[in-house]
């Protein structure tokens, strides 16, 4: 059957359309508000006979009389309450509804489940039908009346397209009924096997309602319960109803049947303020620049990062959940932030590389664990843990531009013997290189000293020439101050010497230093 049969459908319009008089003319008004002309072919039992064509053929159909608001016909005279009932001779059978609203007439009065007899003058009621599946209808909020309305006899519409043995609840059986479990205790004692029980809410985006469906099941003493739910535009309800299968799909899913799903487009308007702000998703490269759109088919959460870098960062972080085929708009007021990475592992004392490529001896960790450190461009970070007796741990995850980021890391340990052995060799090498480091540096210190030693040497060296100079001059040998002047030459040339040797010492010391630490690094 064809989606858009089901607004003239949940309108009564194709059961009560009267193409000759086989009764009275009438306005019928139903307690729900639905007003429609039909011909009233009398009263019987405390219920409504009214007749109409379908596909060519009279059909009567039975209403309750605790339904209708009004009959009257067209002079004006009141048919409800009147104690008359015209007997109707019909070519057609009786549809039997005295077990049903009038929206379960709507569903099952369609042209594919009615059975019409032909040619016949005498009316030949088909046995009442056992339904064993019952659709309570919606508790519906944040929806306007008409329009729970029309979904509630929408789906049961299809409801019983797909299964003729649903029908919806009779509003007699549970009226004294204030809650889902009473009417599903009462269904249950009847004998009922499935009960569905529909809810219309607000959806956290304002421009979208959830529909629900939970379904009962008794295959046992104890019954399945399963919950379907869907979204919907709130400002085009009857374009996701009939148009994209939306519902459809819904309530097939809500009764165990495998829908193939539609990968619908969704929209994300995002603008920030101030503008130009990259745009991403959580381990996804860059989208595009604020204000911007951007297409998703996407159906959970997404969590939306905006960042703007100029002098400092700012930034902003937002969840929005898409609406397949609508539109979602979000505005970000961006905040200077400086994001940090804050990692702690089990057990603690483990080494941060920030290369992703395999550890060596060469590699120098970033801190050891419990420990944090600011990290100033958003996007992905690749980290790497390593600690002695546990396998190495890489790290990748989306930086946010939010304060901080945690990670708790738990460390494996290791227990295979190659990968023991593997892990001791590199210690092993590790400590002969950080060995090696360290007398390369140990090397500068004799290295400046010796140089500072051969330096007082030249100075010793130089003011003993100036001396052995003045001494050249004529003057008295065995004068006094020939004689000062003469010890105190010899004493700074023995000076130099010595610390020149001492100078040239430290200086060979610090090479031979270094090129051992050189050796053992390489």
């Amino acid at each position: 059957m064809k989606k858009f049969f089901y607004i003239p459908l949940l309108l009564l319009a194709v059961l009560l359309h009267a193409a000759e008089s086989k009764g009275i003319e009438a306005q019928v008004e139903l307690v729900s508000g639905t007003k429609q002309k039909a011909q009233f072919l009398g009263i019987e039992k405390d219920t409504v006979n009214l007749g109409g064509y379908i596909k060519d053929k009279f059909t009567i159909v039975r209403i309750p009389k605790s339904q209708f608001k009004s009959i009257v016909d067209m002079q004006g005279n009141d048919l409800l309450n009147s104690a008359s009932s015209p007997t109707a001779t019909t070519d057609s059978v009786a549809v039997d509804t005295t077990a049903a609203s009038p929206d379960t007439i709507s569903a099952t009065a369609s042209a594919d489940s009615i059975a019409t007899q032909a040619d016949t003058t005498t009316v030949q009621p088909k046995p009442e039908p056992v339904n064993t599946k019952i659709f309570a209808g919606y508790e519906a909020e944040g929806i306007e009346p008409q329009k729970a309305e029309l979904l509630k006899a929408l789906t049961a519409a299809l409801l019983n397209e797909n299964d003729s043995n649903y029908t919806l609840a009779d509003t007699n059986q549970i009226e004294d009924c204030k809650d889902n479990a009473c009417i599903q205790d009462k269904y249950s004692k009847l004998g009922i096997k499935e009960i569905l029980f529909g809810k219309i809410t607000k959806s956290k985006s304002p421009d979208s309602l959830e529909l629900q469906l939970k379904r009962v099941l008794y295959e046992d003493s104890l019954p399945t319960i399963s919950i379907t739910k869907t979204k919907i535009s709130a400002s085009s309800v009857l374009s996701d109803a009939v148009v994209s299968n939306k519902i459809k799909n819904f309530v097939q899913e809500s009764q165990g049947i495998k829908v193939k799903q539609e990968n619908l487009k969704s929209y994300i308007h995002v603008d920030t303020d101030p503008e130009g702000a990259m745009l991403s998703k959580s381990e996804k490269d860059a989208l595009c620049k604020t204000p911007c759109t951007f297409v998703t088919l996407d159906t959970g959460k997404i969590v939306l990062n905006a960042y703007w870098k100029v002098e400092h960062l700012w930034g902003a972080q937002t969840t929005v959940r898409p609406i397949p085929g609508d539109t979602v708009k979000v505005s970000l007021k961006l905040k200077r932030i400086s994001p940090e990475i804050r990692i702690m592992t089990q057990p603690s004392g483990a080494e941060i590389y920030t290369s992703t490529e395999k550890i060596t001896k060469h590699s120098k960790p970033i801190a050891h664990t419990p420990n944090k450190f600011t990290y100033t461009d958003p996007g992905l970070v690749n980290l790497r843990i390593r600690r002695e007796g546990y396998r190495d741990s890489l790290v990748s995850f989306y930086l946010a531009p939010v304060p901080e980021t945690t990670l708790n890391i738990e460390l494996q340990e290791i227990k295979d013997f190659d990968e023991i052995q593997e892990q001791k060799e590199w210690l092993r090498s590790r400590k002969i290189y950080n060995l090696g480091q360290t007398l390369m540096g140990s090397a500068i210190a004799p290295t400046i000293i010796g140089a500072l030693f051969l330096y007082l040497g030249q100075q010793d060296y130089s003011e003993a020439n100036d001396l052995k100079d003045e001494l050249k001059k004529p003057t008295d040998p065995n004068g006094s101050n020939f004689k000062k002047k003469l010890k105190k030459n010899h004493d700074l040339a023995k000076s130099g010497d010595r610390k020149t040797i001492a100078g040239a010492s430290f200086i060979g010391a610090g090479i031979v230093l270094f090129g051992i630490g050189l050796y053992l690094t390489f």
